[in-house]
């Protein structure tokens, strides 16, 4: 009877075979180490940059080696016993050797000591949720329109298919249960961003999270841990930054088309810089002389008419109040009859100081490129098509369908130019210290 590959193999060949699983092992277990390895990853948990965030580091760190060391004594067991009781060769007439089995004290402890770990992993688990779900957020000090006020830090973040909104409330009065009621339907706000949000350092902010669509979750790891934002529901939160930079989130729950391109960025600023930065966002769009007689015809319902040899920022505004303001506010332009984007979520991203920003479109795209011009190029790709660049569900729709996400538009090339001069006019454009830091990679 003819005999298998399998069945030829010698007791050599066999014993060779076990011998090179080792090194394999050592092989591919540094591989998967070292591909974990990134000393400049933007989602870092392991580089806490807030109290918070420490005692999250603080909980994990232990775990994780417990975890290893546990890893590594199962598997070294394992292997050791598989080759410490290998049987070369078998000559007798049972179909197995003997086997073994029962060892009462080996099985105690081996029940025991992972419990205690259990025990004790849970002990810690409950006392560092408890600790970091304390509130322990304080008024400040800030000036709006010139007169000082105390704010209680909170921001109300918003979820949808696929980018994060922040709105800013800095009455003096508490944010309360009564005023968030429907996601959809929120108060007016003071500040309203997308992508990008400023928290000042050294002080806990709150935040409210919550979702128009579907489930998101908020994530910037270097300062706190993950919260889902769930349709209808209003999540407490919170954020602080020890030092001012830029730290880097991501949406981790699974949202759609573009889950994995919904990212964020929280820049944490000195007391100064905040206000500042306060300052700039509480005011209308600043127009230039050339587009104000425009903007004041289309304010007062009967908006002027463009010709074809105005200037391309002239004809940008006529072509973004005809394509665009139906679902992007820009405050001193649209404001007044702005009712909601036309999309699922019934919004879309405010851009009053659009040039102010250094990302666009979920945080995914750099709005100026490495020697500080803008980024014309990413941009107008985005305008033309956005289905090209970041998939989503917004074109060649049912009858009375909403899209998800930004549709295309279909502007000629002349006015995607057009559309884009204008839009480099929203905003006093941010430092190039910020730029850098802000960069997407």
């Amino acid at each position: 009877m003819a005999t298998t590959q399998t069945e030829r193999l010698t007791v050599s060949d066999k014993s060779n075979f076990w011998r090179r699983i080792p090194g394999a092992g050592v092989v591919a277990l540094l591989g998967l180490t070292l591909a974990g390895c990134a000393s400049d990853a933007e989602l870092d948990t392991l580089k806490p940059e807030s109290g918070t965030a420490d005692e999250i580091y603080g909980l994990v760190l232990p775990v994780f080696i417990v975890a290893g060391l546990v890893l590594v004594l199962i598997c070294g067991a394992v292997l050791w016993l598989a080759l410490k009781n290998r049987v070369p060769t078998y000559e007798g007439d049972d179909e197995f050797p003997e086997q073994v089995s029962h060892n009462n004290t080996l099985e105690i402890t081996w029940t025991i000591v992972p419990a205690v770990i259990m025990v004790i992993i849970a002990v810690l688990t409950i006392v560092t949720h408890i600790s970091i779900n304390k509130d322990e957020a304080a008024a400040i000090e800030i000036e709006v329109d010139g007169e000082a006020r105390m704010w209680d830090p909170t921001i109300v973040v918003v979820g949808q298919q696929w980018w994060w909104e922040y709105r800013y409330y800095l009455d003096e009065f508490d944010l309360d249960a009564s005023m968030l009621e429907d996601p959809r339907d929120l108060p007016p706000a003071d500040i309203v961003t997308s992508g990008q949000f400023a928290i000042p350092t050294g002080v806990e902010v709150d935040l409210v999270v919550t979702s128009r669509d579907v489930i998101h979750s908020h994530w910037i790891p270097r300062l706190n841990g993950k919260r889902d934002a769930v349709p209808g529901r209003f999540s407490p939160w919170k954020i602080e930054a020890d030092d001012p930079g830029v730290y880097f989130g991501q949406c981790t729950e699974f949202c759609g088309l573009s889950h994995s391109r919904m990212r964020m960025q929280a820049i944490a600023m000195d007391e100064a810089d905040f206000q500042q930065w306060i300052d700039m966002q509480m005011s209308p769009a600043t127009f230039g002389e050339e587009l104000q007689p425009y903007v004041a015809s289309y304010r007062a319902g009967e908006p002027a008419t463009v010709s074809e040899d105005a200037s391309g920022v002239l004809r940008g505004l006529d072509t973004f109040v005809a394509q665009c303001a139906s679902c992007h506010l820009v405050d001193g332009l649209n404001d007044l009859d702005y009712d909601g984007a036309e999309v699922v979520s019934g919004s879309a991203p405010n851009l009053t100081h659009f040039a102010n920003n250094t990302t666009f479109a979920g945080a995914i795209f750099d709005l100026y490129n490495d020697d500080g011009t803008f980024n014309r190029d990413d941009l107008a790709a985005w305008i033309r098509n956005p289905n090209d660049v970041k998939a989503n569900f917004a074109n060649d729709l049912a009858d009375g369908e909403l899209p998800r996400g930004m549709p295309n538009r279909n502007l000629t090339e002349r006015q995607i130019s057009d559309v884009i001069d204008f839009l480099e006019t929203l905003g006093p454009r941010p430092s190039d210290e910020r730029i850098a830091a802000t960069e997407v990679e």
